[in-house]
């Protein structure tokens, strides 16, 4: 089976100022993808989760996530902190469209995991439209 993936074009952008060991651990998540997909997380350091897995239903967030197909990633920037039997969590996750569960992905943002005031943090729709 064959497994692709691309950059949103924003983010492609912003992707070539990043400082080189942010963009090898970006790689890094992209090799693994394309030789394993997406169908068996243990494949990958750190956590995938769909971006709406922790909002209530009524929440905008959680229906704008669903309906564009985000999911982030763990990419252990700048470092895995917690580290768990199954997965690690960093302080920030690479955003991503995964629509269907289909073979292909969309590369959108990496973030902070949350902003300042706690809240889980989302790309703006301009990164993944």
């Amino acid at each position: 089976m064959s497994y692709t993936w691309k950059f949103k074009p924003t983010f492609a952008r912003e992707f070539s100022r990043f400082p080189q060991d942010q963009q090898d651990k970006i790689l890094a998540f992209t090799d693994i993808f394309e030789v394993h997909g997406l169908s068996d997380f243990t494949k990958y350091e750190g956590k995938i989760a769909p971006s709406w897995s922790n909002l209530p239903e009524t929440d905008t967030n959680y229906n704008l996530a669903f309906e564009n197909h985000l999911w982030h990633y763990h990419i252990g920037i700048p470092q895995y902190r917690s580290i768990h039997t199954k997965y690690k969590t960093s302080d920030w996750v690479l955003h991503f469209q995964w629509p269907h569960h289909g073979n292909e992905i969309s590369l959108v943002d990496v973030y902070a995991h949350y902003t300042s005031d706690g809240a889980f943090y989302l790309p703006p729709t301009s990164y993944y439209k």
